[in-house]
This record gives structure tokens, C-alpha cells and sequence, in this order.
């Protein structure tokens, strides 16, 4: 996992800080939270260079959050156990973006971040913040240097959100975002500070360590070789008529499966490890995609499996052929095509399932990623 890469933001004349937040920080210090007319009155407004005077700090931590996210606010009070030690130990200045859509909403916000000095409200800014560290999602903790002020853009450290919260001692502060290397036996069998075998994947992103990832080129290439399998099943079906090929198939295609979305794509998924060799092969660096929704698409493609088998398995019960063929037929062409469409065109439906359907029926976090 790269830095975060600045985009179109450019500041050609004077200080970075003055053109990203503005000329003034509103210092937020509210003795009472619950306190309806917080605005910038309330405050007072320091000039930025008094805000990030270097005499006192190396680092800028950007938290962008909003009152409408409920994962902001139960990041928000980490952030704001941690920027004393933040400011006075590490030397690093800790400023609150607001993401709000109104005025209102964003004097909610201040209360809840108080005791956290606040950039006054500009959705314009928080637009360009949000384009310039290429951010799907909030909240965010973006560390920057506070130094060479006359460049177009800020030197971005990390995205130090989860980060903080696991480190919120930030003991390991400043958290450079590190470029891993992953040799051979590393993408194999899954072990040290990447992860164990049985973890479904590989911890990778420093930004995100709790997270699992797996490689996308070999997820591609596995889902390449099913894809052969679901061929070999649609000429059975169209053709052939046998089933008993179903019947040894079934058991394959159901073990790959199963252990795929219990421990991952090695070492015991024999798809899995020839999409890791092939990828090895053919893309020496790895590139890391979140494995949480695979599970799901993998769970979907074991119950379409479960299914063709079970149709067969139980065909004598069926008073019409033609039914039992049909639904024998639209089983194996939608593995067909959730196979192909991943392998060919690194679409997977069960990711377009996990955040359309699942995220927001259990109200869980998006999977920005998964997009890319």
C-alpha cells in the first residue's frame, strides 16, 4: 500500500497551510458540549501560522469527520483522548475538518470534537481535502509534515485513522505508511507480521492493520479456472446429460470453496494455490484488495453449487424435465458469468452484493476500496 497521492490541488503562491484551511483555525475549546450556539463566535480565531507554529509541531493530523456518520463519531472520541498526547508528546498539531451539509449539523460536530481547534466551515475546502487524499470514505486521519510550505501540495505521511486506533498511546508515532515486500513463501503460506494461514488473507496495510487483503491478480486467476469448470458443466448440461459428472464435480468445486472462505486462497484451496502460482508468475507485485467480501461472493458461489447438485440429486422428484433442466441451466450459466465477469473483468458481484445490499442493512462500513 502506497501514500496517499495528492490530485489536482495546487498551491502556487504562498503557504500550503493558508490555501487547504484557510487564513484562520477556529479554536474550539467549549467549556459546555451540550451547549446549542456554538458557532465561531464561541471561539476565537487564530491566524494558521499561530495555529501550526513549527516552534511547536512537525506534523499536522487532519481528522475529517461529520455529525450524519455514525463511524465518525465513534472515532471521535479517540481522536480527542489522544491529541494531548498528540500535541505535546509528538509534537503534532491535531485540526477537525468539518464534512457537514449545513451549518447547523457542523456546530453539532464542533461540540463533539471540543477540546480539537476546528478549520471555520467551507464545504469548498472540505471537497478539495477530500479530492486532494483521494478519500472514499470518512472519518479520516490524514498526517501531514508541517514543513516546505511553499510546495503545491502538503508532504502526506499516512491515513493514520485506524492507525490511532490501535496505537492510541501513538507510541509508534509518526505511522509512515511502509511499501511492503512479499516474496514468494509470503503470498504461499501466510505467516510473521503479515498474518497466519488461517486468517483468510494478508495484513498488508499499515493504514488499515486489522484488515485483511488479498491479492486481487490471483482472486482472478482462481476465478479463471472456475470459470473452466463452469464450461465443463455447461457442456455436461447442454450436451452431455450426465449425472455423474455433476456428482464428482460437486464434491471439487464445494471443498474449494469451503476452505477458500475459511482460510483464503492458500494453502489448502487447490484453485487458490494455482491462482497464486499464475499470478506469481505473471504479476510479481501484488495488488492488495480487502478479503471480507470475497467471503460473501464465495459463500454465494458454494450455494449456487450446492443447489446445481441438489437438483440432480433429487431429479426423479421433478414431474416436468424441462423444469428440472431449467433450473439446472440458470444455476451453472450465473456461476458462468460471476466467473467470468471476475476473472475477465474484475467485476465480483458478491463485492456489488456486500455494499449495496449487506453494508447498508447492517449498517456497516462501505467498502471504499473494493471500487478501486
Amino acid at each position: 500500500m502506497s501514500n496517499p497521492q495528492v490530485s489536482t490541488f495546487s498551491c502556487d503562491k504562498g503557504d500550503w497551510r493558508r490555501c487547504l484551511f484557510g487564513p484562520n483555525i477556529l479554536e474550539n475549546k467549549q467549556q459546555n458540549r451540550d451547549e446549542e450556539e456554538a458557532t465561531e463566535e464561541a471561539g476565537v480565531l487564530i491566524p494558521f501560522q499561530e495555529a501550526f507554529d513549527t516552534k511547536l509541531y512537525d506534523y499536522i493530523a487532519v481528522f475529517i469527520g461529520a455529525d450524519y456518520c455514525p463511524h465518525c463519531k465513534a472515532f471521535a472520541p479517540t481522536v480527542i483522548s489522544s491529541a494531548e498526547t498528540l500535541e505535546k508528546e509528538k509534537r503534532c498539531k491535531v485540526v477537525f475538518v468539518s464534512n457537514d451539509r449545513t451549518e447547523e449539523a457542523f456546530r453539532a460536530s464542533c461540540r463533539k470534537v471540543s477540546g480539537i481547534d476546528v478549520v471555520p466551515y467551507d464545504l469548498d475546502k472540505t471537497r478539495t481535502m477530500r479530492d486532494l487524499f483521494d478519500l472514499k470514505t470518512i472519518p479520516a486521519l490524514m498526517i501531514l509534515k508541517n514543513k516546505d510550505f511553499k510546495a503545491k501540495t502538503p508532504p502526506v505521511v499516512t491515513n493514520g485513522r485506524n492507525t490511532l486506533v490501535a496505537d492510541p498511546d501513538a507510541k509508534e508515532f509518526p505511522w509512515v505508511t511502509e511499501d511492503h515486500h512479499v516474496t514468494f513463501m509470503d503470498r504461499m503460506i501466510i505467516r510473521g507480521k503479515y498474518g497466519k494461514w488461517w486468517e483468510l488473507g494478508h495484513h498488508v496495510n499499515p493504514d488499515f492493520p486489522d484488515q485483511i487483503y488479498m491479492d486481487e491478480h490471483a482472486v482472478r486467476a482462481r476465478a479463471g479456472l472456475l470459470n473452466i469448470v463452469t464450461w465443463v458443466a455447461i457442456i455436461n448440461v447442454w450436451f452431455w446429460q450426465e449425472p455423474d459428472y455433476v456428482q464428482w464435480l460437486f464434491p471439487i468445486v464445494a471443498y474449494e470453496f469451503i476452505t477458500s472462505m475459511t482460510v483464503g486462497l492458500t494453502p489448502i484451496s487447490p484453485f487458490g494455490i494455482l491462482g497464486t502460482l499464475f499470478a506469481v508468475a505473471f504479476h510479481p507485485e501484488p495488488l492488495w484488495k480487502p478479503a471480507r467480501p470475497k467471503r460473501l461472493a464465495w459463500g454465494i458461489g458454494f450455494c449456487l453449487s450446492f443447489m446445481c447438485f441438489m437438483f440432480v440429486t433429487f431429479r426423479s422428484r421433478f414431474a416436468n424435465k424441462d423444469v428440472y433442466l431449467g433450473l439446472v441451466k440458470a444455476t451453472v450459466l450465473m456461476c458462468n458469468m460471476a466467473t467470468w465477469f471476475e476473472s475477465a473483468n474484475g467485476f465480483c458481484f458478491g463485492c456489488f452484493i456486500y455494499n449495496t445490499v449487506v453494508v447498508p442493512m447492517y449498517k456497516l462500513e462501505e467498502c471504499s476500496e473494493c471500487k478501486l
